[in-house]
């Protein structure tokens, strides 16, 4: 199947790539001009340039390929105001949407987020609450949702892949952040009843192969599928695997008379009610109308992913 994925460079797309070069499919990759295409150039994709924001080239390059689907992952992340998340998640989105549509493409597979219903105070969250974000990137996010859902009205069949929160093997963002903490034991462990906080997680293959069931199955083609490793931990079981996958020894606990006097400081009060909170999510949905069951369990992804982070990052 001749299949353009957008957002190959980033780390999902990047393992999607791999898997579907793997699959013997005809992949094209559409990279903007300064994007970092090494590991794309040597993999057997094909490339093609252009950007999500300018309308007349997405046309163009639907125009040449002429794809039987499409993977969008390119999104904006952080370190942009939210008037640049827009732009390159919201109407980058509505682009591809009507290319897309213009030129006949079979399916659409959207890689969206639990961030656009993460502000709801349900425990645990489920595909169909209303939206509700609490960053810029999870507002922009629903922007972008709800120009696929006008889409998806008006006939284009796309499906809506939400992950939560994705770690893996050379993941950039967060857990590469807390890598570096975590090896010079800079992470805390409080003695409040906070680190029970639960927390699911998805390992990068797992979020591919829901994203290859939303190419497969008809049923992806209506509402959305939340996918976790469906194996919840607790905060403190997270950076307990954190740290004896490091090897360091865990950092001295900090008793709880001294939490909750460093708690009563406002900005570390802000930072608390973050960070201790529960991140459940229900994937019933994928079960049953996609057969989603993950390939790797939180443990043993956080597991492999902290070795291979100690291998290529030593010190």
């Amino acid at each position: 199947m001749k299949i353009l994925v957008t957002g190959a460079t980033g780390f999902i797309g990047k393992n999607l790539v791999k898997y579907l070069l793997a699959e013997d499919h005809d992949i094209v990759c559409l990279v903007r001009r300064t994007s970092r295409t090494g590991f794309l150039e040597g993999s057997g994709a094909a490339l093609v340039t252009g950007d999500i924001t300018d309308a007349a080239e997405v046309d163009e390059v639907f125009r040449k390929v002429r794809p039987q689907a499409v993977f969008h992952c390119a999104a904006g992340i952080r370190d942009k105001s939210e008037a640049e998340l827009c732009r390159v998640n919201a109407e980058g989105t509505r682009n591809i949407c009507q290319a897309c549509r213009r030129h006949d493409t079979g399916r659409l597979v959207y890689l969206s987020s639990v961030a656009v219903i993460s502000g709801n105070p349900q425990v645990p969250l489920v595909d169909d609450l209303p939206y509700k974000a609490t960053t810029a990137y999870g507002r922009t996010k629903i922007e972008a949702e709800r120009i696929v859902m006008d889409f998806r009205k008006k006939g284009l069949h796309v499906a809506v892949i939400r992950p939560c929160m994705v770690y893996g093997e050379d993941e950039p963002h967060a857990l590469n952040r807390l890598l570096n903490l975590a090896r010079s034991r800079r992470i805390p462990i409080f003695d409040v009843p906070g680190m029970d906080s639960r927390l699911d997680l998805v390992y990068v293959g797992n979020v591919v192969r829901a994203l290859l069931l939303a190419l497969e199955k008809d049923a992806a083609t209506e509402g959305t599928f939340m996918v976790t490793d469906m194996q919840t931990i607790t905060l403190r079981g997270f950076l307990e695997i954190l740290y004896d996958e490091m090897g360091v020894g865990y950092p001295p606990v900090v008793p709880a008379f001294l939490a909750k006097l460093l708690m009563i400081a406002p900005p570390l009060r802000k930072k608390a009610d973050r960070f201790f909170k529960d991140r459940v999510y229900d994937v019933t949905r994928a079960v049953k109308l996609l057969g989603y069951s993950p390939l790797m369990s939180t443990e043993e992804g956080l597991r492999q992913t902290v070795r291979h982070w100690r291998h290529i990052c030593p010190g």
